[in-house]
């Protein structure tokens, strides 16, 4: 009876993974992942506001935009992960820049990035008390194309002074209705609520209408008083236009935006660096699976297939989403493959536990398997939590990371327990393998290290690197954030031989100019191309004098200088710390839970401890920060997170098992028991990032820089910060712990 149910688990868990292999494939394959900026180039769209809705105070005027901003990020989030840069330029105008697949599938992006959106609700004559002869008062609305319901087709007689109007909405959103179609479902504010009511109790057996920039998309008769706030726009809705739709009216523009020009950007790396940066990844993952397979033998190999069906998941996913894919994203799916493999490092190490006691190569294999559960399970949802609050609270890239993240937990979990369960259970159970691991995996876990005299020297270690990591930010100051956070100036040049862009970067290199951001662009209704460089701020002009004189062969002349706003505007800052914090938060909540309170302590601390020592770290070693550097710093959390959450689970797991050992004892003796995995973790994702930092080409080389930073930093954190916290908090002794 067990061997048929083994037969039928592992059956099942087979078929599934092979249906969601072919589920990627099916939605990789046909158009791929959208490429990024940097990979593909894409439209650059600058839009004016009329100068006249402005204030003449320059920070009223410069704050007036960043909410014009603000709309069009929240429009173009509601899109789709399109990962656009938003930038302020000159006084008065905006800047979008979107990747190009983007902008030629939906050829009416730029109508909803710039729509008003005006929302109104109106009364409409003829209900069954209303005089033939309408009283002053009414004016008649055209409908919108195609949305001629029953009545004059030339409209309807709608009341001139609106009785709801946009600002009373709290969300919109596209919604399937019964007949299969799109429409808006509309959830009003509570004062809009009581609007309503008031509203649709005046106005029984009337059409109310509901109007959209002068047009009327749906008039339904009110036939009953409605008290919950809710409502619907109706009409010939494909998803598109609906998911559009509800953006808009979720993120009103209050001023009209004219567009003043529309460019073909080319990619903004070059060929050589393109290469380099695939080159690298191709490295990145190919050492870490050879790693594998040579360390683990014949489970490595199924750990190996288990990391090619996590990417197809993860890439299938994007292309499904609609996600965008940039450098920083190839590194961070790159990092993501040796992060992933230690669900399958640390069953292999409880296999290993297992099989030097003696057992069956099925036992230890079942055993070993049902014992880590409980470690991949908590620290996956624990990183999971981060991913949800990222959505929930972040903005832009923070919003689309958290997405990423949350898509690749999700995989690594289905990979692990489903997949490598099903594959291994086959080899013990059809196959009768006898050597799943090779024989030096049975010592794994017998170290004799005594950690806590390391405390002290560890804490003051600690805190050296903390306090000279804060001390360089605050004498760098602004000198820390590169062009994405301060912004600059913007070139726009014209040519007669077209320069390089490496060779753009190395003049900027080596005459101290700093970073620049350089691209080709085209106007899309001309055939000249353009040369578009970003500088710091005023390093422009002398960027321009440099490469005048020593490329004199392109023959650059300028055509414009403007100041530039950053792309990570203060709203996504924000909401990025807002994130981290109740990340951080929800981590302590959770494993405060699921464990116990000291538990929860030394996860909080050591989490903070690792971001503010990776960050100090970068910065005392003369790096800046730009956009993705966020996303690298939140991979980070998730990594220190997940490492901790493997110690902490072995301490849980220790205690009942020796209850004649002191609380110390048992810290040291989970620490010893999970060292090595630690350690073959830690080497896993190192060389993964040192790959990318050592072969890689633009951002992907400080991603991977900040990240083996942070590998370093949370491995340390796992053993010498965390568990000394828990022990602290109870001061040692095992009978403050209560019950766990």
């Amino acid at each position: 009876m067990m061997a048929e149910k083994v037969q039928r688990s592992l059956f099942w868990k087979l078929a599934v993974s092979l249906v969601i292999f072919l589920w990627a494939l099916v939605e990789l394959f046909p158009s791929g992942v959208r490429r990024g900026l940097d990979l593909q180039g894409g439209l650059s769209v600058a839009l004016e506001v009329d100068p006249r809705s402005l204030t003449e105070d320059q920070l009223g005027r410069r704050k007036q935009l960043e909410q014009v901003r603000d709309v069009i990020r929240r429009r173009l989030d509601g899109m789709g992960l399109v990962e656009p840069q938003i930038l302020l330029r000159g006084g008065n105008q905006i800047e979008i820049q979107l990747a190009g697949v983007f902008s030629r599938d939906n050829p009416d992006v730029l109508d909803a990035i710039k729509k008003p959106a005006k929302l109104e609700f109106r009364a409409a004559y003829g209900g069954p008390s209303d005089p033939q002869v309408p009283p002053p008062g009414y004016v008649r609305v055209p409908w919108a194309k195609g949305e001629a319901e029953a009545g004059p087709a030339d409209g309807l007689l709608l009341r001139r002074t609106p009785e709801l109007i946009g600002r009373d909405v709290k969300r919109a959103a596209a919604i399937v209705n019964q007949y299969g179609g799109y429409e808006i479902g509309l959830e009003l504010t509570p004062e809009g609520a009581k609007k309503f009511e008031r509203v649709t109790a005046e106005n029984m057996g009337r059409p109310l209408a509901i109007v959209l920039d002068g047009k009327i998309y749906s008039a339904p008769l009110v036939r009953a008083v409605i008290r919950d706030g809710r409502a619907a726009i109706s009409g010939h809705f494909g998803q598109r236009e609906a998911v559009e739709l509800a953006s808009v009216l979720n993120n009103p523009l209050e001023m009209e935006l004219r567009l003043s020009e529309v460019h073909e950007l080319g990619p903004t790396l070059a060929e050589d660096v393109r290469a380099s940066a695939v080159r690298a990844a191709s490295v990145g993952s190919g050492l870490v699976m050879a790693f594998m397979v040579a360390y683990y033998g014949l489970s490595g190999a199924v750990a190996v297939l288990s990391l090619f069906l996590n990417v197809a998941i993860m890439l299938g996913s994007m292309a499904m989403l609609g996600a965008t894919l940039t450098l920083p994203g190839i590194a961070a799916l790159v990092l993501s493959v040796g992060m992933a493999v230690d669900s399958n490092i640390l069953i292999f190490a409880r296999m290993g536990e297992e099989w030097a006691e003696g057992k069956s190569p099925a036992l230890a294999f079942e055993t070993g398997f049902r014992r880590a559960f409980s470690a991949i399970f908590d620290a996956n949802v624990t990183t999971l939590l981060t991913a949800a609050i990222l959505i929930a609270y972040g903005a832009g890239p923070i919003r689309g990371f958290g997405i990423v993240l949350a898509i690749g937990v999700l995989a690594t979990l289905f990979c692990t327990l489903v997949f490598c369960d099903g594959a291994l259970k086959f080899l013990v159970h059809r196959c009768r393998v006898k050597s799943l691991l090779p024989s030096w995996v049975r010592g794994s876990g017998k170290a004799h290290f005594p950690f806590h005299r390391w405390t002290r020297p560890a804490f003051l270690l600690a805190a050296v690197a903390i306090l000279a990591g804060m001390g360089a930010i605050v004498l760098r100051g602004k000198n820390i954030y590169g062009i994405d956070f301060t912004g600059g100036d913007e070139l726009l040049l014209s040519f007669r031989e077209r320069p390089a862009l490496r060779e753009l970067h190395s003049l900027a290199a080596r005459n101290g100019i700093g970073e620049i951001q350089a691209v080709f662009q085209r106007p899309l209704d001309g055939d000249g191309e353009q040369l578009n460089v970003r500088t710091t701020v005023q390093k422009g002009g002398k960027f321009f004098q440099l490469a005048k004189e020593e490329l004199s062969g392109a023959e650059l002349q300028l055509l414009r200088l403007t100041s530039i706003g950053g792309n990570v505007s203060a709203s996504i800052r924000r909401n990025a710390a807002v994130a981290l914090l109740l990340a951080l938060g929800g981590i302590l909540a959770y494993v405060a839970v699921r464990f116990e309170i000291g538990f929860g302590m030394g996860a909080f601390l050591s989490t903070i401890h690792d971001v503010l020592a990776t960050v100090g770290i970068y910065v005392l070693l003369g790096h800046r920060f730009s956009a993705p550097m966020v996303a690298a710093v939140l991979m980070i959390v998730g990594y220190s997170i997940n490492d901790t959450i493997v110690v902490f689970d072995r301490i849980r797991e220790e205690l009942p098992r020796n209850p004649s050992l002191s609380l110390t004892q048992v810290v040291d003796l989970a620490l010893n028991k999970t060292l090595s995995r630690t350690l073959l973790t830690s080497l896993t994702v190192l060389t993964a990032s040192l790959s990318l930092w050592l072969l890689g080409a633009g951002s992907m080389v400080d991603i991977a820089f900040i990240f083996t930073i942070g590998v370093v930093v949370g491995t340390f954190s796992s053993i010498f910060i965390a568990s000394p916290i828990f022990l602290r908090w109870h001061r040692g002794r095992r009978e403050n712990l209560g019950r766990i």
